[in-house]
């Protein structure tokens, strides 16, 4: 099956004619038609936005995912570090707000902090030369046991309402994290396209070596990718922290999985130079509307992953050039 690395693309062709053509896009249809039809409740506006706001953090995170998967690596961090920034966030709020602008800065020291993890992530892999999977892994346990440390374990409980309006207040009549989530999507979504960057990613993700080769500074390209990633993933901590009211390093279970899964089933080749950010958005909504669909039928949540696993490795087998498979750079 032909992958193309393009998804809105095609001008002439007729908007169905693009759904078929786009296997993401039309698994994501067929879903909204067969919950539609199976549950009354699935097309309410309550549903709807509600699925925008359980899509919004994920939005995030799988943003991050696809920029790496792309290149031809893995993050295995995203839970650690967004479990770490969000008890960050969790102190600050409780030992130091005062004002009702405090929110945003603690989004953006959180955001700080997780570049902090995504630079030190990027040059060990850069300089020493060992896998992302490797790197990101250890990086995951070193700011899970940084966060159990600091907080023995224990959720740090904040009452600031204030700050909790950044994830459960609403732009309008859309929730802010999903505002926020479609701002940072059209900022990577230019950055991917549109710069000399994204096109070097793209390329790393085809044949490293080759890039490599023509002078190109991989090195720097790979630990900005995994800044970039970890900037986003304090952001979601402060935001999970916002909207559970507490700091807990356990919150994120799941992320790094649902991220992972969100890029593959949009169609980024887990191998690496074959995607394009547009895909994880697709590969979000088609993970947010299964669960959502599933819950409403009221389907075991053991059962829920099980299909999820195997639409997963099937999604997988259909997209996995078979010539590239290797231990990820």
């Amino acid at each position: 099956m032909e992958i193309r690395t393009a998804v809105f693309s095609n001008k002439g062709q007729s908007w169905v004619n693009k759904i078929l053509a786009n296997p993401s896009l039309l698994a994501l249809f067929v879903l909204i038609i067969f919950f539609s039809f199976i549950n009354p409740h699935f097309f309410t506006l309550s549903n709807l936005f509600n699925i925008l706001d359980l899509a919004s953090l994920l939005i995030i995170t799988s943003l991050s995912l696809a920029f790496v998967l792309m290149m031809g690596s893995i993050d295995l961090s995203v839970e650690g570090v967004v479990g770490f920034c969000g008890v960050v966030a969790s102190l600050l709020v409780k030992n130091f707000s005062n004002s009702n602008n405090f929110g945003f800065f603690t989004l953006a020291i959180c955001g700080a902090v997780g570049a902090g993890f995504g630079l030190l992530s990027g040059f060990i892999l850069s300089r020493l030369k060992i896998p992302s999977f490797m790197v990101t892994l250890g990086i995951g346990y070193i700011t899970t046991g940084l966060g159990v440390l600091i907080t023995r374990g224990n959720p740090v409980v904040i009452t600031d309402w204030s700050f909790r309006q950044l994830s459960i207040g609403k732009f309008g009549f859309l929730p802010f994290p999903f505002i926020l989530a479609l701002g940072l999507f059209f900022i990577i979504w230019l950055m991917s396209e549109r710069t000399t960057f994204g096109r070097y990613v793209l390329a790393m993700g085809g044949d490293e070596t080759i890039v490599q080769d023509l002078g190109v500074p991989t090195s720097k390209i790979k630990t900005l990718v995994f800044m970039i990633g970890g900037l986003l993933y304090g952001i979601v901590g402060a935001l999970l922290t916002a909207r559970l009211g507490s700091g807990d390093i356990t919150a994120p279970l799941g992320f790094t999985f649902d991220s992972i899964g969100s890029c593959v089933l949009g169609g980024i080749a887990i191998t690496g130079g074959v995607g394009n950010i547009p895909r994880a958005l697709i590969g979000v909504f088609i993970l947010t509307i299964l669960r959502n669909g599933m819950v409403l039928m009221r389907v075991s949540p053991y059962v829920q992953q099980g299909i999820i696993g195997v639409i997963l490795i099937f999604t997988v087998a259909l997209t996995i050039d078979r010539k590239k498979i290797q231990i990820m750079k």
